[in-house]
């Protein structure tokens, strides 16, 4: 019953406007979307709908609407509505929850308000929306970002260990010269309290488990670019970038989705999160720190391929030089190299070239 007098609070709402532009603001969630339809003179109609596209869709036709947009909030749900709804020509904006106008002072909230908030931005364009991968690309994605993942736990793994033997023999340590399988079984081979030999060989066992996945992962990702010679093109004409190797290329094919996109240098480096803020006063404009947004491990390996880079590259090395020498903090300076290697890095994506020195 509660459905059938839903259904007809809509019909009732819809009736006698369906010339009326309409704009829908959606609040998504696991078990269900809440859903506000904004008419053209302002009046909004909320519901909850099962979380099912294609039952909001006949929703909408059976009603006779058609949204001129619909703007939700993005989520751990995903893009599956979002795909859905476009590929039944509706516009839809999905909007970073970051970038999205909140109150300035507190007030209540709820899914239902959240919608209708979400329906008054869809109709005075007050969302921007970010780009939406299609779904091989998001799969891909969460694949190399699963791999990034376990190499961070290995360092961390790692780094346990390390302060295992650090701790031992009274802050003297013991000494592991690498991480070669032989000295690993000499370490292990050698004269141990049982209850320190206990403990490396669980951490020993946790490392090589990480490893092994990392390794059959890595498989899967070289899989992957074969099925798909565009993404391996791709990554192939970024290595030839100096300071960029396989994980840097593979990482920026599959953050750097749809490259096309941006129309600037300027957005590529605020999508990496190195472009820094502006704090404007007066006569002077000085830059601040980054702004703690973009992807994070993206911008951590343009980092780290920079520091090869500008030693590399004659062009890199005079950006580096002259922010070094204005600004006294290598910091800085490599950070200024980053944004430059990332700009190339998206410009040889989109033309499909070989890197040319600077």
């Amino acid at each position: 019953m509660k459905l059938v007098r839903k259904l007809s609070q809509i019909e009732s709402f819809v009736k006698g406007c369906e010339e009326q532009q309409w704009w829908v603001g959606l609040d998504v969630h696991k078990k269900s979307y809440s859903v506000a339809l904004r008419r053209g003179d302002g009046h909004i109609c909320t519901w909850t709908s099962p979380p099912d596209p294609r039952a909001l869709l006949a929703t909408f036709e059976r009603n006779g609407v058609r949204p001129k947009l619909v703007v939700h909030e993005a989520g751990p749900t995903g893009y599956h509505l979002a795909r859905v709804l476009i590929s039944e020509g509706i516009k839809v904006r999905v909007g970073a929850p970051s970038r999205i106008p909140r109150p300035v002072a507190p007030g209540a909230k709820s899914d239902r308000l959240d919608c209708q908030r979400l329906a008054e931005y869809a109709a005075r364009d007050m969302i921007e929306g970010i780009s939406i991968p299609t779904r091989e690309e998001e799969l891909f994605r969460a694949v190399v970002r699963r791999r990034q993942r376990l190499s961070n736990s290995i360092r961390a793994c790692k780094q346990r260990i390390r302060a295992l033997l650090l701790f031992h023999e009274d802050g003297r340590g013991i000494e592991l010269p690498s991480w070669k399988a032989a000295n690993v079984q000499m370490l292990l081979e050698s004269e141990l309290p049982l209850e320190l030999r206990v403990l490396l060989e669980n951490h020993f066992a946790e490392l090589h488990s990480l490893e092994h996945i990392r390794t059959s992962l890595d498989l899967e990702i070289e899989a992957m670019l074969r099925a798909h010679p565009d993404w391996d093109e791709r990554q192939e004409l970024l290595r030839t970038v100096p300071g960029i190797g396989p994980r840097a290329a593979i990482t920026f094919v599959a953050e750097m989705f749809q490259p096309e996109r941006f129309t600037s240098g300027n957005e590529v480096s605020s999508y990496l999160g190195l472009a820094p803020m502006v704090h404007h006063s007066g006569e002077k404009t000085p830059r601040g720190r980054l702004r703690p947004v973009g992807q994070k491990c993206l911008r951590t390996l343009l980092i780290e391929a920079a520091w090869v880079g500008w030693r590399i590259d004659p062009g890199m090395g005079a950006i580096y030089k002259r922010v070094l020498a204005r600004s006294g903090q290598p910091q800085k300076a490599i950070v200024a190299v980053a944004r430059k290697l990332g700009i190339i890095l998206w410009r040889i994506a989109v033309e499909r070239r070989e890197y040319y020195p600077m």
